[in-house]
């Protein structure tokens, strides 16, 4: 009896067993949660490098993107996009066409491959090719400046995987019809102010194209005669992150910001020009964006303009 009754203890019951079970059915979510984190931390910590490199070909002071096209007639910093730096490539400027009582008047312009800036009427602005690199110049293009895109802008309804969310509406397309821009980027079937359609681009780990954003005249308090160096001081590039959702405010309308066409308050001009600063650490309106301005630090200094 004594020995039957030592057998019967050494077998596990059910309630044992359910409990080992359960056991390991915990440490494998724990083992698999950790794997994510560390693949998520990973991601993050490409896009953050990834930024810096957009940012350095933009910028780099002998041979960026910019480096090389400022000085030439009717070049404008303010429409950029990371397909410039792929591409034999389509950019915007503006010109004075006349004085009034209201100022100097601006309109868009294209510029012509021989560099002089040419108006078109209704000061629509169309896209315009750059010589190549002139050394006697010592301006011109000579990208790219990037050599390997990952990937094309999508179209407004495009997906990255089956039952996604599409582009436009996780704020990749935000209206415009409010703000003063050239008219090709008003066009939302074939552009963005992010990226004209199909054209070569960078994407971030999570499938989305990295932006530039630069804040338009409606961000500042001289809506009228805002400079461009003034908008181009708070230009950054950003990426969507991991949620997908561009959230970083800047133009119109986004899936988590919209402030309408008019009557933008200042607290509304800051979190545009600041790409969603309220104060020096407050980065909510960003959602999980990853932000990297081009020549400013990443803080809320108070300036109106």
């Amino acid at each position: 009896m004594m020995k039957g009754l030592s057998n019967s203890r050494s077998a596990f019951t059910l309630v044992e067993m359910m409990l080992v079970v359960a056991i390991l059915a915990v440490l494998a979510t724990l083992a698999v949660n950790r794997c994510l984190r560390v693949a998520q931390t990973a991601k993050v910590t490409r896009a953050e490098a990834d930024l810096q490199t957009i940012r350095s070909a933009f910028i780099e002071p002998e041979q960026g993107y910019l480096h090389d096209l400022s000085g030439i007639p009717g070049f404008s910093p303010a429409y950029l996009r990371t397909g410039n730096l792929f591409v034999a490539t389509n950019v915007f400027g503006t010109a004075v066409v006349g004085r009034n009582a209201y100022g100097t008047e601006t309109r868009a312009v294209r510029v012509d491959e021989g560099g002089e800036a040419t108006c078109l009427a209704e000061g629509r602005a169309l896209p315009a090719a750059f010589i190549s690199w002139d050394e006697a110049r010592q301006r011109g293009w000579r990208g790219p400046y990037l050599k390997d895109a990952t990937g094309f802008f999508p179209s407004r309804d495009a997906v990255r995987f089956r039952d996604d969310t599409s582009f436009a509406a996780r704020g990749f397309f935000p209206a415009l019809t409010h703000l003063r821009l050239p008219q090709a980027f008003k066009e939302p079937a074939r552009a963005s102010i992010y990226g004209f359609v199909g054209e070569p681009t960078l994407l971030d780990p999570w499938g989305n194209p990295y932006v530039v954003q630069i804040p338009p005249p409606q961000a500042f308090s001289d809506v009228t005669n805002v400079s461009e160096a003034a908008r181009f001081a708070y230009a950054r590039v950003v990426s969507a992150g991991p949620d997908g959702i561009l959230s970083t405010p800047c133009f119109g309308a986004n899936t988590t910001n919209f402030w309408g066409a008019t009557g933008w308050s200042e607290r509304r001009r800051r979190l545009a020009r600041q790409a969603g600063l309220i104060d020096g650490s407050d980065r909510s309106a960003r959602g999980d964006d990853l932000v990297l301005f081009f020549s400013r630090t990443d803080v809320d200094e108070g300036v109106s303009d």
